[in-house]
């Protein structure tokens, strides 16, 4: 048996393609007419948070140790620093050859900062300190480390200073430190009496001290003195841990010798930072 196949007439064909056309418009319209997803999405608006950073300070600063008694400091100067790092935090770390912290400090420097500040830190062996880590503001700063050792000469020595030919001497003895109290409980005396062998009281004399010997266990910020003393021309706080004394013309303390000596007297704080005093020299 012969099955029939419907003849399809060239006027049917076009409405089955018409049809087909018409049905992929309508689903092309829908898919346009659809929202996108992202625009369904809730839009909040942003917190933004205003930042600050200032601008480095100095670019290197230097650090060095303070005073050096019994091989150990409480003091650390920094130096290279400008007007521009007044107010800021300045973190210092010192730290040993393996890299251990061996001391540390955090302190605001002051507005009107000037080139150095000497800060007070903990205890710490000077020798031991292989560099320096600082920080000012939020900027890390590159700083250089110098260590100079103690000066290697007795806690005090005469010199005389009217003598060319060498013939004339002088000599320091009965070197002392005594506690006092007064006016504070931590307040020391210290003496030492110069003396000479000449004939004549004619004998000028200038007596340094080294403040770095063991010896010498009084606070070397400052001290004071009666008016039989003065600093030898010249001298300051740099040459620190030295100290010239020289007598007076004006108390008749200038010359030594013929039977006559004179004791110099000063007076001196145990305590790491002396809150007074400093008639003498103040290097704190």
């Amino acid at each position: 048996m012969t099955g029939c196949h419907p003849v399809v007439t060239p006027q049917r064909r076009w409405r089955l393609v018409a049809v087909a056309v018409l049905l992929v418009l309508v689903v092309l319209l829908g898919l346009a007419l659809r929202p996108a997803h992202a625009a369904q999405l809730a839009l909040t608006a942003g917190n933004m948070t205003n930042v600050s950073v200032s601008d480095r300070c100095t670019e290197t600063v230097a650090a060095t140790h303070g005073t050096i008694t019994g091989g150990a400091a409480t003091t650390v100067r920094v130096t290279g620093m400008g007007e521009a790092c007044g107010g800021r935090d300045l973190a210092l770390t010192l730290y040993g050859q393996d890299g251990a912290v061996v001391t540390s400090t955090t302190s605001t420097l002051a507005a009107d900062a000037t080139d150095a500040t000497t800060l007070i830190v903990p205890e710490y062996a000077p020798a031991s300190v292989a560099g320096a880590a600082v920080t000012i503001g939020t900027w890390g700063v590159p700083a250089s480390w110098t260590y100079t050792p103690p000066v290697s000469s007795p806690l005090a020595t005469c010199t005389v200073l009217n003598d060319p030919t060498g013939t004339k001497t002088c000599d320091v003895t009965d070197v002392r430190i005594e506690s006092w109290g007064y006016p504070e409980p931590n307040a020391y005396n210290f003496y030492a009496t110069v003396t000479s062998p000449s004939e004549s009281q004619d004998v000028e004399w200038q007596v340094t001290l080294n403040l770095a010997d063991p010896a010498f266990e009084v606070s070397t910020a400052l001290a004071d003195s009666n008016n039989g003393v003065q600093l030898a021309p010249g001298w300051s706080c740099s040459a620190m841990p030295t100290v010239e004394l020289r007598g007076r013309s004006d108390t008749s303390t200038q010359y030594v010798g013929g039977g006559s000596s004179y004791t110099i007297w000063m007076l001196g704080r145990s305590a790491s930072e002396p809150t007074s005093g400093g008639s003498l020299f103040n290097c704190s």
